[in-house]
């Protein structure tokens, strides 16, 4: 039985506005990031019944860490007890990594149409499939204490591995599931809800 999960996206970045593949490359909040962090912050203190069951874990990645350092602002943890967690990193990207997507369909095309043909587990050259990402999360989660309320502030692909994990569903059903910056969300009992 996993604990509970508070899992929230990392603020939008400038590489989100320039549709860029970030993965373990980073690239700073926006003044929108920074504001997403701080309403995600807000969302997350809503549901908290104390601190002392609590864990905060963060990507180590600095869009993420960023993300972390304002929400434990925002909720009442001391920066010192954030736990960077490598197996929560984003999905690496290998060669495709900094570089546009619009870029990417023009000079890497072969690439993208293996990704698109075999989503979940083609292996970007120097990089990640989704299959390896799933086990390096599950093995994160695997190692967590199902009696306290854990706190994850990652990214994008890493929560859909996640989300996959922890719901039990299918590959399809989980290459389906978005999570836009501004969203947080509460996994339990292998169900997921919105906060707001």
């Amino acid at each position: 039985m996993y604990p509970k999960v508070i899992l929230i996206r990392h603020g939008e970045t400038i590489w989100n506005r320039e549709e860029r593949f970030q993965g373990h490359l980073d690239s700073t909040l926006t003044e929108k990031g920074e504001e997403q962090a701080i309403e995600n912050g807000k969302k997350v203190k809503k549901v908290l019944d104390r601190l002392d069951s609590i864990k905060l874990f963060s990507s180590p990645l600095g869009r993420a860490k960023s993300t972390a350092l304002i929400v434990a602002s925002e909720i009442g943890i001391s920066s010192k007890d954030i736990i960077f967690e490598d197996r929560i990193k984003e999905f690496n990207y290998g060669i495709l990594e900094g570089k546009t997507r619009e870029y990417c369909n023009k000079n890497h095309y072969q690439i993208m149409e293996a990704r698109e043909a075999d989503k979940w587990f083609y292996r970007v050259e120097n990089g990640d499939s989704y299959e390896l990402v799933v086990k390096r999360v599950k093995s994160w989660l695997d190692s967590l204490d199902s009696n306290q309320t854990i706190i994850a502030v990652t990214h994008e692909m890493v929560n859909r591995a996640l989300r996959k994990i922890y719901r039990g569903i299918s590959v399809d059903e989980a290459l389906m599931l978005r999570q836009p910056n501004s969203v947080v969300l509460l996994l339990e009992n292998s169900e997921e809800k919105i906060l707001t």
